[in-house]
């Protein structure tokens, strides 16, 4: 099954010069603990985002360039292997974790959605996720967030199933 997976603000920014525009705990520990023991799937940028493979899980980076990937990290050159790889797998998760550009092409496709809305709109940003027709989606959970200390803007969680 594949599963979309991402932070945004309230005008649907996701990153802003391959990072996140915010910092805040709660979406961290919801995304580590969704994703973890499964493959997650990002774009190169993405990938070039993070200081090093995310650990407990298989890193696989879409890209049609050639290369060169820490060991461990795995390529995928098109989203026909991707689908490949959730055909080999079909009862387990497979996370497509960013960008804008895989988010969209994999969209149409996609399992299930696990949005965190952060009701705050932050500046500076350069990427948004693409518009999510939600009359196809069914919301399967939702979780208001604790602001806290830690984390500043009131935010919640959304998990949706294809209908």
């Amino acid at each position: 099954m594949i599963a979309l997976i991402w932070a945004e603000d309230q005008n649907g920014l996701i990153g802003a010069n391959g990072q996140l525009p915010w910092h805040l705990p709660a979406d961290m520990h919801r995304f580590k603990t969704l994703t973890t023991n499964h493959d997650v799937v990002m774009g190169r940028k993405t990938f070039d985002g993070f200081k090093r493979p995310l650990p407990h899980r298989t890193n696989w980076v879409l890209s049609h360039r050639d290369l060169t990937l820490p060991v461990g990290v795995k390529q995928l050159r098109h989203l026909d292997e991707l689908w490949a790889l959730n055909a080999e797998r079909p009862n387990e998760l497979i996370f497509v974790i960013g960008g804008a550009g895989v988010f969209e092409a994999v969209l149409p496709s996609a399992d299930r959605l696990y949005r965190t809305k952060i009701k705050h709109a932050f500046d500076g940003g350069d990427t948004w996720m693409p518009t999510v027709d939600y009359e196809q989606w069914q919301l399967s959970r939702h979780v208001d967030g604790m602001v806290d200390a830690k984390n500043r803007y009131p935010f919640s969680f959304d998990d949706f199933t294809r209908r």
